[in-house]
């Protein structure tokens, strides 16, 4: 087997069998797809078992809700191909992406290998996920190399979905997703992931849709706990990766661009929680505004300057216009 496709499945009954084609019609034997319905109130566990009835490259787990990181640890347990890959049940691939995969993957043994990923929203326009990675700096590059080039980029590359990992360097390394309901899990585990991993590569093909704005998902839903959650993975990643401040050595410095980056993430959710938790999240906001002196890029080297002179609250609304303004900016170019 050289590729395992681990599916969680929670309450995307619309999605889900579009989601499963999108795969199944370019996949050959090679591929297995792994459904893991993480307790579903809807239909999505029926669905899951007709697919596997149909399809012998299909496996489904059924298990009692304990959220996405669950789900994908699930998933992972069973997997048995070289390389590993994320996909959440309300996305899809690209047509002809497998055959991409299954190419690299005959000819190539990098720990991760970076996907190429696009929003698509609801009128079905499509825009780049922005993170710019360039193969020629990751493909027989030293860590340290690759490393400082995903510093670079323009955000950090945290989603899980948009990677292959092989499975034997995750198993080896006791790598999986954090089992205590946050969000923003992805964070910390590819944060482990890039720190364990010896080798990288990216391929630039279009393989990800990633789909933006439906209603009740996760990331369409904005709370204190999405700040709290977030603030986790700074509070942790700082303590991993520093002392007293300061970079235990020169990737730790290279990672922390990442935290810089996140953190510029939380000032912006800090305009979006209840005034009630206001008080609390700016105490954790100043806490950690240090982090930013490792901006890896101009933009979070900007918000590092705005941050020094004029502080928390001020930044975060400047960061709260400026998304809105780009916001008005898209819907006007999506109606010309």
């Amino acid at each position: 087997m050289k590729l395992s496709v681990i599916i969680p499945v929670y309450k995307t009954q619309e999605y889900l069998e579009e989601c499963v084609n999108s795969i199944l019609s370019q996949a050959t034997q090679d591929v297995e797809v792994i459904l893991v319905d993480d307790g579903s109130p809807d239909e999505c566990p029926r669905i899951c078992d007709e697919i596997m009835r149909t399809d012998s490259r299909v496996k489904v787990i059924h298990k009692t809700n304990g959220g996405l990181s669950s789900a994908r640890n699930a998933g992972l347990q069973i997997a048995t191909g070289k390389y590993v890959t994320f996909v959440d049940s309300d996305d899809k691939v690209f047509p002809s992406s497998i055959k991409e995969i299954l190419s690299w993957i005959s000819s190539e043994n990098a720990d991760i290998c970076f996907l190429h990923a696009v929003k698509i929203f609801p009128d079905e326009t499509q825009t780049d996920l922005g993170e710019g990675l360039i193969r020629s700096q990751l493909h027989s590059k030293s860590r340290e190399e690759a490393i400082q080039h995903l510093s670079s980029r323009a955000k950090y590359p945290g989603s899980a979905w948009s990677k292959l990992y092989r499975r034997e360097f995750l198993t080896n390394n006791e790598l999986h997703f954090p089992y205590d309901r946050r969000y923003s899990e992805d964070l910390g585990f590819i944060c482990d992931c890039v720190l364990s991993a010896s080798s990288f590569d990216a391929l630039d093909v279009p393989y990800y849709q990633y789909r933006q704005n439906r209603q009740g998902s996760i990331t369409n839903e904005i709370s204190s706990k999405n700040f709290y959650d977030l603030s986790l993975f700074i509070t942790e990643s700082a303590d991993k990766l520093t002392v007293n401040k300061k970079a235990k050595d020169s990737i730790s410095k290279s990672v922390m661009s990442f935290v810089a980056y996140e953190y510029s993430v939380l000032l912006y959710l800090y305009r979006l929680i209840p005034k009630e938790d206001k008080e609390e999240a700016l105490k954790k906001l100043k806490a950690h505004g240090w982090v930013l002196k490792y901006a890896g890029n101009i933009k979070i080297r900007i918000i590092s300057l705005v941050y020094a002179l004029f502080g928390a609250k001020f930044t975060s609304f400047l960061m709260l216009q400026y998304r809105n303004l780009l916001r008005k900016i898209n819907s006007q170019n999506n109606q010309i």
